[in-house]
């Protein structure tokens, strides 16, 4: 069952689709890397801003005159077990790395797709989940 939600989450989650979809493979321990990888959040600022194809380095700037969302209020953890409260923009930083959730299931989860039981589920798919341990840059 779909939960309602506030336009800009529904914005933010479209963004890092939107994203992700630039760069295919996930980063986890930085925004971005190369050519071709980038976290969830460092997702939603490719698809706002123009950036090099080498992103490397870059921090997102400047996305909270976007999202409101992401530093507006805190939420808990939905992994169960997990009792970290963050604000998003963190809670997407800490599913991506701590987690390793997917960008498309992190997506979902901000745009109210997954229900209480689904968002906390193991990765099923090994897929964009190999942590690299030697780009942990935030």
């Amino acid at each position: 069952m779909r939960k309602k939600i506030r336009p800009d989450e529904q914005e933010l989650a479209d963004a890092i689709r939107a994203g992700a979809r630039c760069r295919r493979e996930q980063m986890f321990g930085a925004y971005f890397e190369g050519t071709d990888r980038s976290d969830a959040l460092g997702s939603a600022y490719e698809a706002i801003y123009r950036l090099p194809a080498d992103a490397t380095g870059i921090r997102p700037k400047g996305i909270y005159k976007f999202f409101a969302c992401l530093d507006d209020r805190v939420r808990r953890c939905p992994e169960p077990g997990c009792i970290k409260l963050h604000f998003l923009d963190t809670l997407i930083i800490h599913l991506n790395d701590d987690h390793l959730w997917s960008r498309e299931r992190i997506a979902a989860y901000i745009a109210g797709e997954l229900d209480e039981q689904a968002a906390g589920k193991a990765v099923t798919s090994t897929e964009n989940v190999e942590r690299s341990t030697e780009n942990e840059k935030y």
